[in-house]
């Protein structure tokens, strides 16, 4: 059984949901593969950006069913809510859910417009270019200024989830892959510098980075690497612990 929420100014495409599941893996171009699946397809003169969770496993699938709003539904209120604070983010077009007779998620997607951009920040972290201190100058400010200062945190905040295109005086930002993010965060005029620790660069872009964003805050820069680097050291710590639980159990799922 299918469920959605359309954006009204996009009713045009809603005569399309109800066979998503046929002509999503036929048309347009994958731009990213790896559990889910990210396709640019164009569909009643609009370029949208349609992405395909991968299918829940059975807990989730409990979860999704009766718990819990499942990514597509909260990648598409989020996006409202970044809206309504001023940040940018692609466009928000619908979510739409797949339902078995028992109530259980089986397929879900989350539909945007395209937004052009230049490129990510894993275009710039381990790259050689002329702007790259001006655009992690722009992004620690961005990061101070636009999210933590009004209680934003995005949880997913890699690299590769942040679109960068120039602007006319700054590099401007918009954030994707938001089905995790939490707002009112009043904590983060305090530790927003942990909120920056997913992020994957040198240590002197890390430092750069840290530099900038105490810069935004009006604090010590180097407090801020101190910060900045405790976090990600411990990030990593907690991340490769996680992993050496989690992998013996993977395998031991796989030989069964």
């Amino acid at each position: 059984m299918l469920h959605y929420s359309i954006n009204p100014k996009y009713k045009e495409i809603e005569k399309h949901f109800s066979t998503i599941q046929k002509w999503f893996p036929e048309e347009g171009s994958t731009i990213y593969k790896i559990r889910n699946e990210i396709k640019v397809i164009e569909l009643e003169g609009h370029r949208l950006c349609v992405k395909a969770f991968a299918p829940a496993n059975p807990i989730n699938r409990i979860v999704y069913a009766w718990l819990r709003k499942s990514k597509a539904k909260r990648s598409f209120l989020n996006a409202f809510k970044l809206q309504k604070l001023g940040i940018d983010t692609p466009e928000p077009l619908a979510w739409l859910e797949f339902r078995n007779r028992f109530g259980f998620l089986t397929h879900s997607y989350y539909i945007s417009l395209y937004q052009e951009h230049a490129f990510t920040l894993a275009g710039v972290f381990g790259q050689k270019m002329a702007a790259k201190e001006e655009i992690l100058r722009d992004f620690a400010h961005f990061a101070w200024e636009q999210l933590h200062l009004k209680g934003v945190k995005h949880l997913d905040l890699g690299q590769g989830n942040v679109l960068v295109r120039p602007h006319t005086e700054k590099w401007h930002f918009s954030l994707v892959d938001i089905n995790r993010m939490k707002f009112n965060q009043k904590g983060l005029r305090h530790r927003g510098y942990s909120n920056l620790r997913r992020l994957n660069a040198s240590p002197i872009e890390m430092a750069m980075l840290a530099s900038y964003y105490a810069e935004a805050r009006q604090s010590n820069p180097l407090w801020g690497i101190i910060q900045l680097g405790w976090y990600k050291l411990r990030f990593q710590k907690l991340r490769n612990l996680r992993k050496s639980i989690t992998r013996p159990l993977k395998n031991m799922a796989f030989a069964s």
